[in-house]
């Protein structure tokens, strides 16, 4: 690509010199003429003279025809070789000069001739240079009819003849050299030029993520004082409420709450999870049909409470991709659809494309309008939504299948039509193995004979502490808390307990982690004690640190029962 700009380049220099060479040229040969008059044959003059005003005009038709054209790289070459081949017949003239108009007995016409050849050879040099074989057409045929001319001149003439020759090369040397440093110039032009449209396109880039961040933050912050409002408010009658028919009713308000608030904390979990690479891919080799036929059965209740039929087409097809990733991927496009679809019904099927297979979910819903299928796939994007009611969903679940799709490297298209509906498909890659293909069952043991062992929970906030300290109490466990790792080590010492398990938090206070303090009780213990990293921080590099020292991790708000069940797995184990 610099190649074909740079060629352009040239071409515009040089056009942008023809001007001045041609008035050069028509002043010169004028003058020359002038000269030559009392010396030379009128009409031999006059038609060399009408030759070069010819060739003159010519070249500046070409000028305005060039003008009008918007050249390519074609049309770059043959201009070039067009100017070529005028500069070659303008140096055949000039140098057809030294045979017509040598007068050898007359010095001072020698001597005219003699300079004004040798200075048309130097002063065409910086109109030529930039192509050098138009500016080796113009000076070889020109200097070199004069040095032949000179040479018959007596025996002086060879001297003079060779002098010439020598100043011949010199300037061929001077012009390959000037246009050596015009490319590298040209070269370094447009690099910049590159480089500042990258900066320019990153910068817009940027501009760009940021807008969308305010956006981000704008809308989870919007999404998050909903339902921390409602339960504000709820706590407070449930204060002030005796009746328990009323506070079975506001307990269950307040559930409904911290549901909701569950499900945006997940679903922004999710995209940070995404975001930081901490998601681990298992692609496998699996019946298409199994986890198509387990989604259909699942939704089929969901859409019929809204009046539609969902209907899954038959799938013999085996994939490759990460069965659980994908279920993830089309829940989400199924609740989708079940969602904006008022009437009609729901299609989920798949066909076979070569090596791939494309899965689908067609509804009969409102559809998307074409101008915004571009950003349906951006956080908190939602076309039929914008008071933002949390029961038509968070505006989540498209970004997440778009970050999904990318880390699986599945493709994923919609086509859709306003009030039509919409067809969302998944191209994925075929699979050639027919093993079985099942869901993993949870891991679960009973947590009996878990009684009385010692549980080391660090973080530094009371609230939690004494939260989490309650319910295991509660679970038979003996609780240590701590809000540091000295404050950790001195309550382990004074009740002379050594930890079987460890909860801490991933960032602690005065720049602490909950990684430094498991591995210093390691160390203290002699022993690798199971451990748990329990953090609310969504930040992909702090996910990604955690990730990577390979502890277990869990994201606040964690369910009780997800708690126990691993709390009971680590110590069974």
């Amino acid at each position: 690509m610099n190649n074909e700009r740079i060629s352009a380049a040239r071409l515009q220099l040089l056009r942008d010199q023809l001007p001045v060479t041609i008035s050069g040229v028509v002043i010169v040969a004028s003058g020359f003429a002038l000269i030559l008059w009392p010396a030379v044959d009128h009409r031999l003059l006059l038609g060399w003279l009408g030759l070069q005003y010819t060739l003159s005009l010519s070249r500046w038709l070409a000028i305005r025809r060039f003008d009008h054209l918007t050249p390519g790289l074609p049309q770059t070459s043959h201009w070039l070789r067009l100017l070529t081949f005028a500069s070659g017949i303008s140096g055949c003239l000039w140098g057809s000069a030294a045979w017509i108009f040598m007068l050898p007995t007359e010095p001072f016409y020698v001597t005219t001739l003699t300079m004004i050849l040798l200075a048309m050879a130097t002063g065409s040099m910086p109109g030529l240079f930039v192509h050098p074989p138009a500016y080796a057409a113009f000076v070889v045929p020109t200097v070199s009819s004069l040095a032949w001319k000179v040479s018959q001149i007596g025996s002086q003439g060879y001297v003079l003849s060779i002098l010439i020759l020598l100043f011949l090369l010199v300037n061929l040397f001077f012009a390959r050299n000037m246009h050596h440093a015009l490319i590298k110039s040209l070269h370094l032009r447009f690099a910049n030029l590159a480089l500042v449209d990258q900066l320019q396109k990153q910068k817009e880039i940027a501009e760009e993520a940021n807008r969308a961040k305010s956006r981000f933050l704008a809308a989870a912050s919007h999404d998050l004082r909903q339902p921390l409002h409602a339960l504000g408010l709820f706590v407070d009658t449930l204060a002030t409420t005796e009746e328990p028919r009323t506070r079975a009713a506001l307990l269950d308000r307040i559930n409904s709450s911290v549901t909701a608030l569950n499900e945006l904390f997940n679903a922004l979990l999710d995209i940070s999870r995404l975001d930081a690479g901490v998601v681990r891919v298992q692609c496998e080799d699996f019946p298409l049909h199994g986890v198509l036929g387990k989604l259909a059965d699942e939704y089929q209740a969901v859409a019929a409470e809204k009046g539609l039929r969902l209907h899954l087409h038959p799938c013999g097809a085996i994939a490759h991709s990460d069965p659980l990733l994908l279920e993830r991927i089309l829940r989400n496009l199924i609740s989708n659809a079940i969602r904006y679809t008022e009437r009609g019904r729901i299609l989920l099927g798949c066909r076979q494309r070569g090596a791939h297979i494309l899965v689908q979910v067609w509804d009969t819903g409102c559809g998307i309008p074409a101008a915004a299928q571009g950003d349906i796939f951006k956080e908190f994007q939602q076309l039929h939504n914008p008071e933002r009611d949390r029961h038509k969903g968070l505006g989540l679940g498209l970004a997440i299948v778009r970050r999904l799709c990318e880390l699986l490297e599945h493709r994923i298209t919609v086509r859709s039509q306003a009030g039509r509906g919409s067809c969302f498909t998944l191209r994925i890659a075929r699979g050639y193995r027919t093993q079985p293909f099942a869901l993993p069952e949870p891991d679960l043991h009973p947590d009996a004979n878990l009684q009385g062992r010692v549980i080391l929970i660090i973080d530094d906030e009371d609230a939690i502490r004494a939260a989490m300290s309650e319910y295991l109490d509660r679970w038979g466990y003996v609780v240590v808390t701590a809000e540091s790792l000295a404050k950790a080590q001195q309550h382990l010492a004074k009740r002379q307990l050594r930890p079987e398990l460890i909860l801490a938090d991933l960032r602690l206070r005065a720049g602490q982690t909950g990684i430094h303090a498991i591995e210093v009780l390691r160390q203290d213990c002699g022993k690798n004690i199971p451990a748990v990293i329990i953090t609310g921080d969504s930040a992909p590099e702090r996910l990604r640190a955690a990730h990577t020292a390979g502890y277990h991790l869990l994201h606040k708000p964690v369910k009780a029962a997800q708690l126990r069940t691993l709390i009971n797995r680590l110590l069974a184990s």
